[in-house]
């Protein structure tokens, strides 16, 4: 218990200290010039990387955590040299270039945990390249489904030659992710009428391979969730096209083919997997899976046909029909399949719920009471957690209708559900799905924008707080597992607060860290704990890690290098824009630039372009002329002496110079409103560097 206790406060405390180094740096103090900053970044590496190589044999758990600093450090550091140079926002570049010794760290010392971290890098990168944030790329058709394909594509490649399931699963589902964009950004293109039934085909065929070729469970469950995220996707689809009483009720045969198809594989499979524990949790996902596909499609369905059909509208009759005709059948239907019967009460409590808005308080509250019985008197775990769920939405509802504080209300629910946990943990059950709701609840409560920031915000955090770390620090690995989730569910929404500055929370993060840091060492030698010590790599590992640590740090310099020689010796140019304001994950509030030479109609395609400035009697450089595209010169333009080139790259007629992004001091963005013009060094080869802006 007390090396679990240890090994909780080192994890809090370093999750402390990267969340407060990356507020500290996002902040981007304006006090601080660039040499600090540069400094700060480069000994945050050097700290992590050597605290790391020190421990490496002595202490396996720190020694692994350091590692993992050492790796988001490098990526703070590229974010914070965007910052300080004005480079793009998000850009993929950024994710790219992290990756790449992410990768290979990861593949050299098989950290599952560095695994997760590159495949999630590679999505963010891919992500931003298609999605950039700094700004906006009109993709043509056969460009946009060429470089989805590719992600998936790419993705896949990495499913097949992973030899860690750290790697194989994430980039499994993220390959899906990607398959399921292709369809989503088809509609606006046409590619509906033929990418749905090519990427059908695909998931049918991998749903045989899974489950009747290559007995591989985990791939099978997560195809068929995407498989039911397809239907479901596709079939609200069709319903905007085609609101019809043949669609509907072919969305509840479809349903039913579901559900049918589900039971008939859960009773094969149950023969040769329920016996284990791995195969009961495998059974349990495929049924909520199942459970989940079917209840959606047979609730947009319910809906729809009664609107088609019902010549008044009557809220008490949806209501009705779905107690009686779903829930109460499901409840005494003992015997029945039990996907057959979860599925009935999904639909039953989800159609319910629709219309509840219109109900009257009295009715809602004896239909709480009864399910509150039914939630303690009911043995069966699925009907449970169903009906908690329920039991919370309805509550939600009625707590909505008559209470103005929406704290007060999420704070309800939190206590209802704690209760529920309690009671649950006493009788010695298994109560994940009301400690899943509550911790939502109490989490979404502490947020500032549920209502103004008062005594019972304050108190929600303390909470919020105390009960995690309550959690963090139990026997039971379930509830530890949920609690280091809302924990980083937690960090992330404090980021977005405004109660607080970057800084301030800065300070605290680092100062909680410490505390934490000095607690768990002072606590393992008092419990005189030895961890266990881990054999020395191999020579060839050792240095293949030292010298990607090494190219880490040359990278970083020469970057920083190369960006102030710019800065010394560019050109300065005067160019017209048109700010905006959003803010940016790991490198805080900055505006977004888009300038006169941003679209350059004379451009088709994409690739390379070299554009040439003249200045005017304003002093502000505009467009003179496409001087190149793709390395040879376009004809037509004659370059006058005083042009200045400045390379860019294009997509159709939008072209991206690499300086779209401004970064500013936290909350400072309405100071630049104003800003009508961008002071811009470009280097001899045609480089730009975005050195300030300015209304004159």
């Amino acid at each position: 218990m007390a090396a679990r206790i240890v090994k909780t406060g080192y994890a809090l405390a370093f999750l402390c200290i990267i969340a407060g180094i990356v507020y500290f740096f996002a902040a981007n103090w304006p006090e601080m010039g660039r040499e600090a900053k540069v400094g700060i970044s480069i000994g945050m590496m050097a700290g992590f990387y050597g605290a790391s190589a020190a421990l490496a044999g002595r202490h396996r758990f720190l020694g692994r955590w350091m590692l993992i600093g050492g790796v988001l450090s490098f990526g703070i550091s590229l974010a914070l040299v965007g910052q300080i140079y004005n480079s793009h926002a998000d850009s993929y570049w950024l994710f790219l270039i992290w990756l790449a010794p992410t990768a290979l760290l990861a593949r050299l010392t098989k950290d599952p945990a560095l695994s997760v971290i590159a495949v999630v890098l590679l999505q963010l990168a891919c992500w931003f390249y298609y999605f950039p944030s700094a700004y906006h790329i009109e993709w043509t058709e056969w460009a946009s489904f060429g470089w989805l394909l590719l992600f998936a594509v790419v993705n896949g490649a990495l499913v097949r030659f992973s030899r860690s399931p750290w790697t194989a699963y994430p980039a499994y589902a993220a390959m899906h992710g990607w398959l399921l964009v292709i369809g989503i950004t088809g509609f606006s293109y046409g590619r509906d009428v033929w990418w749905p039934y090519v990427y059908a085909a695909l998931l049918v065929g991998l749903l045989y391979y899974f489950f009747s070729v290559a007995k591989q469970r985990g791939y099978g469950l997560l195809t068929s969730l995407f498989a039911g995220l397809f239907l479901f996707i596709q079939y609200h689809r069709l319903l905007v096209d085609h609101f019809e009483t043949w669609l509907l009720l072919l969305g509840l045969v479809v349903s039913t083919i579901v559900l049918y198809g589900g039971v008939v594989f859960l009773r094969r499979a149950g023969v040769f997997s329920a016996r284990t524990r791995a195969g009961k949790w495998f059974l349990a996902a495929f049924q909520a899976v199942i459970t989940l596909a079917a209840s959606s499609l047979a609730i947009s369905s319910l809906l729809g046909l009664y609107f088609l059909w019902a010549d008044t509208w009557s809220p008490y009759v949806l209501f009705f029909l779905s107690i009686f005709g779903l829930v109460l059948p499901a409840w005494l239907g003992r015997r029945w399949n039990a996907v057959v019967r979860y599925t009935l009460l999904a639909v039953g409590y989800g159609l319910g719920w629709t219309v509840t808005w219109e109900l009257s308080t009295v009715v809602l509250v004896l239909y709480i009471a009864v399910l509150a019985v039914g939630v303690i008197r009911v043995p069966e775990r699925g009907m449970q957690r169903l009906t908690t769920v329920a039991l919370t939405l309805y509550l939600y509802v009625v707590l909505d209708g008559n209470m103005e504080n929406g704290r007060v209300e999420l704070l309800l629910l939190a206590l209802w559900n704690g209760a529920l946990y309690a009671y649950s943990r006493w009788r010695g059950k298994t109560a994940a799905t009301p400690l899943v709701l509550a911790l939502s609840a109490l989490g979404i409560a502490t947020s500032v924008h549920i209502s103004e920031p008062d005594g019972l915000y304050m108190a929600s955090n303390l909470a919020m707080v105390a009960v995690l770390a309550f959690f963090l620090f139990q026997r039971r690995r379930r509830e530890r597992t949920i609690a280091w989730g809302y924990t980083v569910l937690y960090f992330v929404l404090k980021y977005y607060e405004l109660a607080w500055n970057l800084l301030h929370k800065s300070v605290s993060l680092l100062a909680a860290g410490v505390v934490l840091l000095a607690w768990a060492v002072w606590l393992e030698k008092r419990n005189r704990l030895h961890f266990p010590k881990e054999a020395a790599w191999p020579r060839n590992v050792s240095f293949g890690v030292l010298l990607i640590v090494v190219a880490q740090f040359l990278f970083t310099g020469y970057t920083v290098w190369e960006k102030e020689r710019l800065l010394r010796d560019g050109q300065v140019v005067k160019l017209a824009l048109e700010p905006v304001d959003p803010r940016s994950v790991l490198q805080g509030d900055y505006i977004r630039l888009r300038y006169d030479i941003s679209t350059i109609s004379s451009l088709d395609g994409n690739g390379k372009v070299k554009v040439a400035l003249r200045k005017g009697p304003d002093g502000v450089h505009r467009f003179a002329g496409v001087y190149a595209v793709n390395g040879e010169e376009w004809p037509g333009f004659k370059r006058q002496q005083g042009d200045i080139l400045i390379n860019g790259t294009f997509y159709s007629t939008q072209v991206v110079y690499g300086i779209e992004s401004y970064f500013v001091p936290e909350q400072s963005g309405e100071r630049w409103r104003d800003a009508r013009f961008a002071y811009v060094r470009v280097s001899r080869n045609g480089d730009a560097l975005l050195e300030k802006i300015g209304a004159e």
